[in-house]
């Protein structure tokens, strides 16, 4: 497979790059250019695909090289920047066996990213369906890049059934704040069973008049201070 290599100006820059296009998936693309640019930059920031990315300029591996035929899902290309000292040092040929390799790395970071998007949402929202699509509308994956169907798979495959109820969950811990705040005003007492996590941190005291929750001598249910 030809790796072509293209000329590119980068503004406010005065080392210039070159490229090498690689085939991957219309969501692989899309990810990577929302997070790298276009041309995709890994040098903008320090991150582990850069080093996984010179490493396969510095010692190609070509093991599956013949077994391994791009699939017919691969229908997009992105481009992949690499600097001119990287070009010089290392070269600018990517196996077919490495193309495949950084395509799954990729996939697989789109993958986790959308899993933890959509899953979140739904949690609170209750509609599965509904959090696929808002998620789609909102990081621009619309069918033609990131198809309905092919996202509900792989979520039926990878999401936890045991949902967590956040909607639960939050009222139970305002709920323990508000009867802590009451009990260290002496609203309600220590003997009500939802105050014992908040009176369990309280510091133990001398008897006497200080054991009385509204005392001033008494230490601060959150704070610890008297």
């Amino acid at each position: 497979m030809q790796n072509p290599i293209k000329m590119i100006s980068k503004k406010n820059k005065l080392q210039s790059f070159k490229s090498i296009e690689v085939p991957c998936k219309p969501y692989v693309k899309r990810f990577l250019v929302q997070n790298f640019g276009d041309p995709v930059n890994l040098y903008s920031i320090q991150n582990q695909y850069i080093y996984l990315f010179r490493s396969f300029l510095a010692k190609p591996c070509k093991r599956r090289d013949k077994k391994l035929a791009f699939k017919s899902t691969l229908t997009d290309s992105v481009e992949f920047m690499i600097s001119d000292t990287d070009f010089y040092h290392y070269g600018w040929e990517i196996s077919v066996t490495d193309m495949s390799t950084l395509n799954s790395t990729f996939e697989q970071a789109a993958k986790i990213f959308m899993r933890s998007c959509i899953s979140i949402d739904a949690s609170i929202s209750g509609n599965l369906a509904q959090s696929i699509r808002r998620f789609q509308d909102l990081y621009e994956y619309p069918d033609s890049v990131w198809p309905f169907d092919s996202i509900k798979k792989d979520l039926d495959r990878n999401i936890p059934s045991d949902k967590i109820d956040f909607e639960t969950e939050i009222y139970s811990k305002i709920q323990k704040i508000v009867m802590g705040i009451l009990a260290k005003s002496g609203t309600i007492t220590k003997i009500n069973p939802i105050t014992n996590e908040f009176n369990s941190k309280r510091t133990k005291q001398p008897r006497g008049d200080r054991q009385n929750l509204g005392d001033p001598g008494s230490p601060d249910l959150f704070t610890g201070t008297k």
